[in-house]
């Protein structure tokens, strides 16, 4: 009995459900349907434009039925910022691709995705198996990183 207690907790801990930009929940089994997904993910200043960089050149190179979303680890965000300011900047940012708002930082790193890095471009399968993880801005070289590991 014990182990089973265990594996379901351990299956409901992957569960999440988050707010994106424009307040629309998502929960992990609405994200991880029916295809592969790119996340495109960080906690930095700076990952605004990272996403927006990375999202522009995924839009136009991943292959069809990959769906995109963005996730901002806001854990560390100071008490003085509004968080509409946040979901404004991200809403002008990426106006298209939804970027989950994890506000108390526990399914960023759940996911697999690392700390302290400005930006990075996490690839899983449909049932939301991390299939690889990229880290860092957007260049040729990672791009190729990316469609390799959604050939898979």
């Amino acid at each position: 009995m014990p182990v089973l207690l265990f594996a379901a907790i351990a299956f409901a801990s992957g569960d999440f459900m988050l707010d994106d930009q424009f307040e629309r929940t998502h929960r992990r089994a609405d994200i991880f349907d029916d295809g592969p997904v790119v996340i495109i993910a960080g906690a930095q200043r700076k990952t605004p434009d990272a996403m927006k960089a990375w999202e522009q050149t995924l839009r136009a190179r991943v292959p069809e039925g990959t769906r995109i979303f963005g996730l901002s680890n806001l854990k560390k965000l100071p008490f003085f910022v509004p968080k509409s300011a946040v979901r404004r900047n991200l809403a002008e940012q990426l106006p298209t691709t939804p970027v989950l708002m994890d506000w108390k930082g526990k399914v960023y790193p759940n996911l697999g995705f690392p700390g302290g890095a400005v930006v990075s471009v996490g690839v899983f399968g449909a049932s939301g198996e991390l299939r690889g993880m990229v880290t860092g801005e957007q260049t040729e070289t990672r791009l190729t990183e990316v469609l390799t590991l959604l050939s898979r």
